[in-house]
């Protein structure tokens, strides 16, 4: 008797709770767990680093911000809708072309794209 209350009732219950507590943690899995995974620190300096037109440092920063994007895409993945993740990976590589071509202009839209399709993420 008591094996079927738990296979009918608490597991399946337990198993929702978990699901949904997972499909709701994007906004806290975005947040940086290490030094490695600082993206929007990473586009916060390399915006300042486009406008004050230092383009060895924007490069550097951009190979950053794809490779903490790698890392966080990997906590969110399960959170956080598959277009938005495909449209933040389409700015990023926007955001390295454009500080390969050194346009500023682009670029500072591509980042402010970023921001709010980052701050779209887990709400």
């Amino acid at each position: 008797m008591k094996t079927r209350f738990w296979l009918l009732y608490v597991v399946p219950i337990t198993l929702i709770i978990l699901f949904c507590g997972i499909l709701a943690s994007g906004s806290f899995l975005k947040r940086p767990f290490g030094t490695e995974d600082r993206l929007l620190a990473s586009v916060q300096s390399l915006e300042k680093q486009v406008q004050n037109k230092q383009w060895r440092e924007a490069k550097s920063e951009a190979e950053y911000a794809m490779n903490a994007w790698d890392h966080i895409v990997n906590r969110i993945q399960f959170s956080v809708e598959r277009e938005t993740i495909y449209d933040i990976l389409g700015t990023l590589a926007r955001i390295k072309g454009g500080v390969a071509a050194q346009d500023d202009q682009a670029l500072l839209e591509e980042i402010y794209y970023f921001y709010a399709l980052w701050d779209n993420i887990g709400d």
